[in-house]
């Protein structure tokens, strides 16, 4: 049995539950292992994106997932940064041990949604951060599709692990950036640092920011650039993704590890113990 049909079992018994009056229907509002999550639908989250913007109400969306949440245990600046966001979206199959009715939303999908809001707004975007040049490749992609969009993109500085740029230069770096982006003025800033610095970035830099609002997208470059090969449709249906992932990148195993072993145990305990 999967993952995914796991939950569905499980998803379908509370439902049951539910229905007999038992239990509590399933809130917007959750907490995983004291994160807080919202059990949303991608709709919703453009819904709540646009009405923000139109009210220029500066906001940032986080897309935890298993390895984020677990990692947050041990990282004050990892949990303030995604407990203070306006959405946090959950990405990851597994975060469904929690709560089998949670409804996942891929982040690099949801990406793609606010992609075409943006072209069917006439807003502007900017990508930030990504590996070597994938980022480059992936504007080039998105322009392609999108002609019409406005869309810059920067690498941006170097961050150290508390998210913080790793050198003089890298620092005045940071600070052009910073004044690329404020002209620019985007509706939507997309950042991929990796976690946990992405997170805590945009956390402690928001405030600096001439933007509408911004999210974090981890990899999510290098799939719409082509350095990485997206999962089988049927393996990403069943909650094997993070299998493909492992075949595909093997370096990534102590990540899997942590997402798929680590968590599970660690959430186990944590309802034991409260």
């Amino acid at each position: 049995m999967t993952l995914d049909k796991f939950y569905k079992i499980m998803n379908q018994f509370d439902m049951f539950k539910n229905s007999q009056g038992t239990t509590k229907k399933v809130r917007e509002n959750d907490k995983i292992l004291g994160i807080n999550v919202n059990s949303t639908t991608t709709p919703s989250v453009l819904a709540g994106v646009e009405d923000r913007i139109s009210c220029s109400n500066k906001f940032y969306i986080v897309t935890p997932n298993p390895e984020l949440i677990l990692a947050s245990q041990t990282n004050e600046n990892l949990k303030k940064a995604l407990n203070s966001a306006d959405i946090s979206v959950p990405d990851g199959v597994g975060l469904k041990i929690a709560d089998p009715s949670l409804n996942i939303i891929k982040g690099r999908e949801l990406f793609l949604e606010l992609i075409k809001l943006s072209d069917k707004k006439s807003w502007k975007v900017f990508l930030l951060g990504g590996l070597d040049d994938e980022g480059v490749l992936a504007a080039k992609k998105i322009s392609a599709d999108y002609p019409k969009l406005l869309i810059m993109v920067d690498k941006g500085p170097k961050l150290g692990k508390s998210a913080k740029p790793i050198t003089d230069s890298e620092k005045k770096i940071e600070s052009e950036v910073t004044n690329k982006i404020n002209k620019f003025a985007p509706q939507l800033l997309f950042v991929a640092f990796g976690n946990p610095k992405q997170e805590i970035w945009i956390h402690e830099n928001l405030s600096k920011l001439n933007i509408g609002g911004a999210m974090t997208v981890g990899g999510t470059f290098r799939y719409i650039a082509g350095t990485s090969k997206l999962p089988p449709k049927w393996m990403a249906e069943i909650g094997l993704e993070w299998f493909w992932r492992l075949i595909t990148e093997p370096a990534r195993f102590g990540r899997v590890f942590r997402a798929v072993i680590v968590y599970p145990i660690k959430y186990f305990f944590y309802k034991i113990s409260h």
